[in-house]
């Protein structure tokens, strides 16, 4: 299991509709058993979006991320599926990494995880196989 930190570098979110649907693009920077960068592409829904306090928002996001950076000394890239809940100031999360997806030391790496807020950040929490 590999633990590690997140945090937004940048994001970027637009309404496809107003106060329900959106699209967000974000860049995060990962310290931990994880370095490097995810760059992730969302799509969520807000059953209540507050627009005076956005983290007061109810939502299901689903996206697609990408990991660049280091694990254990070995580089490379992969890709994952990201979906999630945010329902009264708490995260269900679950990412999941898409088979054939790496690259570089990467290229058999599978696994699932979840991450959930700490503090100003977030904490990754990862299953890895790195394969033959």
């Amino acid at each position: 299991m590999k633990t590690s930190q997140f945090k937004v570098e940048s994001w970027q979110e637009e309404w496809v509709v107003e106060g329900q649907l959106a699209h967000a693009q974000a860049t995060y920077s990962i310290e931990g058993d994880l370095k490097g960068s995810i760059q992730v592409d969302y799509s969520m829904y807000y059953f209540d979006y507050n627009k005076a306090d956005v983290h007061q928002s109810t939502s299901r996001f689903e996206g697609f991320g990408i990991f660049t950076g280091e694990i254990d000394g070995q580089k490379g890239s992969f890709s994952y599926y990201d979906r999630g809940l945010y329902l009264e100031s708490s995260f269900d999360t679950s990412i999941e990494i898409i088979a054939g997806s790496g690259t570089g030391d990467f290229k058999t790496i599978e696994g699932s995880g979840s991450y959930r807020p700490v503090g100003s950040n977030m904490e990754m929490t990862i299953n890895l196989k790195m394969g033959d």
